[in-house]
């Protein structure tokens, strides 16, 4: 049969590929719970080497999607076994049938932690943090008027990784992989990419920024939550939180932005 194609960046070498591979039909349930992995029709079915499959199936155990059993053979393991916090096992979910609850979940991390984590930002202060976050922006802004998917991405990961190491939290900052694939995880096809909220999402991006900039970790706390509250419900619809978040509360009568500062020329 052909080798498994490379799926990306997700895949490191031949053994990569061999653990993306199955790694995703496990989580789209093409290889269900219970059933039994069989060395020799993967080593068939892929082209591989023997010792290829072995390492495939341990890194897989690792990640708790599959287990060993005497006599029995490697099983594929429930998805409350799995480790479903490592990026590679949201990206594998991310596109399968559980893709739905698992962004709702995620999101519902990030509404955790972001917020936290701006807070510490804006008490941390790095000199340069908030013209770090304010170019990450000007490039979403960029990609935006250009409708740039790709690079739209790329800034918004690279925004959203500053302000978290900006924390200077250690816990915070083992968690910073996870989020990074919790937004992969939004942009994927499932979801409409730039829609009706994507100019307002902007702001809220700003009102991160200038509260960082202005060392206030109450209204950092604050712009971070109305952020992520409303990602989730543009992409979840309303059933997805109880409200539509507009802005930070309190931001402007705060520090006298204009909620239309933002936007700019548009």
């Amino acid at each position: 049969m052909t080798p498994p194609a490379d799926q990306g960046p997700r895949s490191r070498g031949l053994h990569g590929r061999i653990v993306d591979a199955i790694g995703q039909r496990i989580a789209h349930g093409d290889l269900p719970v219970g059933g039994v992995v069989s060395p020799e029709q993967v080593e068939a079915e892929y082209a591989v080497s023997r010792s290829v499959v072995r390492e495939a199936l341990r890194t897989l155990e690792v990640l708790g999607m599959v287990r060993p059993r005497h006599k029995v053979g490697t099983t594929v393991q429930p998805a409350t076994a799995w480790a479903l916090l490592d990026p590679q096992v949201i990206a594998w979910r991310s596109d399968g049938p559980d893709a739905d609850r698992q962004l709702s979940e995620l999101l519902a991390l990030r509404e955790a932690v972001e917020p936290a984590a701006a807070g510490l930002a804006a008490r941390a202060a790095a000199d340069d943090l908030s013209a770090r976050l304010g170019t990450h922006l000007q490039a979403m802004r960029d990609a935006y008027d250009a409708r740039n998917r790709s690079a739209f991405v790329a800034a918004d990961t690279s925004f959203h990784r500053t302000m978290l190491e900006g924390s200077e939290n250690a816990v915070l900052s083992q968690l910073v992989q996870t989020l990074l694939a919790t937004l992969q995880a939004r942009y994927s096809d499932r979801h409409q990419f730039f829609t009706a909220d994507t100019p307002a999402s902007l702001q809220r991006h700003e009102q991160v920024v200038d509260a960082i900039a202005a060392r206030d970790a109450k209204a950092a706390e604050a712009a971070a939550t109305a952020l992520v509250q409303a990602s989730r419900v543009e992409v979840l619809g309303a059933e997805g939180h109880d409200a539509v978040p507009t802005d930070a509360p309190g931001f402007e009568q705060q520090h006298g932005r204009h909620p239309g500062h933002a936007e700019g020329a548009r």
